[in-house]
């Protein structure tokens, strides 16, 4: 597309009007080379903008809107990013919104008890304590101490990945207390005993709303739905706790959000 050359040149402060932006920010936006005025008078320093920087700002604060930072708006932008990487950052962003408003809607919407849905569980490593207990305040106390530790040792949590339980002794049934608590955390590069790795997978999962006393109907659930959709489980049953005791004080027992998980071989349509 050839330009003209007596095209309309804007002012910053127009500029900042047309756009709805500061001048700060249009001058923040250049130093971090988004932004390149179509014209700098070198005397007096005066910036002058076309439509294509009014276009520029427009894909801006677009990418802005999707919650993409300031460097990778104008890497996205300038396309100087791995597509298959930052596709695979976009859709892990796109789980974990959708799960967080399927668990929001749930909390707030008193009318629905369950929901299940089809959910990518991201690659995670987590510090493993196991969990003995003979009533549920025992074992949200023996989580908690567990939580503790894993912090006093140095691990650096991973705030991003709630915690979660996994039922993976074969000889335990579901609706015992028994279960291994994971706590997501940094990766360390040395070996650890302590540490296990989770890889990404696709998983089936029933969100329920309350205290721990619906466990056993989450559960049910879940292994219904996966009969009704004729899944094949790819691993042990999760527990993944997003509303628990530890998840802050102002919560409720009938406030808690579980999400009873199970990874299945491939997803059905």
């Amino acid at each position: 597309m050839k330009i003209p050359e007596n095209r309309k040149l804007f002012s910053i402060k127009e500029m900042s009007d047309i756009c709805g932006i500061s001048r700060a920010s249009l001058l923040r936006l250049e130093a971090d080379g988004f932004l390149t005025p179509y014209r700098v008078n070198p005397e007096t320093g005066y910036r002058y903008y076309d439509m294509q920087n009014v276009s520029a700002i427009g894909q801006y604060q677009r990418l802005q809107l999707i919650g993409l930072s300031r460097k990778e708006i104008a890497d996205v932008y300038y396309e100087r990013v791995n597509s298959d990487e930052f596709l695979a950052e976009l859709r892990q962003k796109q789980a974990q919104l959708q799960r967080f408003l399927s668990e929001y809607e749930l909390r707030h919407d008193r009318s629905k008890n369950f929901s299940a849905y089809y959910i990518t569980l991201p690659e995670v490593t987590c510090y493993c304590a196991r969990l003995k207990g003979y009533s549920f305040q025992e074992i949200a106390v023996s989580a908690y101490l567990a939580h503790e530790q894993c912090a006093s040792e140095g691990y650096r949590l991973l705030g991003s990945e709630p915690l979660m339980s996994v039922y993976d002794d074969p000889d335990v049934s579901i609706d015992s207390l028994e279960r291994t608590l994971c706590i997501p955390v940094i990766p360390r590069s040395e070996e650890d005993p302590k540490l296990r790795h989770f890889p990404q997978t696709e998983a089936l999962a029933v969100l329920g709303f309350g205290s721990y006393e619906i466990l056993s109907e989450l559960f049910r659930r879940l292994y219904d739905e996966v009969e009704k959709r004729k899944l094949e489980p790819a691993g042990a049953p999760r527990l993944i706790s997003l509303i628990a005791p530890y998840a802050g004080a102002h919560y409720r027992i009938d406030e808690y959000c579980s999400e009873c998980v199970i990874p299945i071989k491939e997803r059905k349509m």
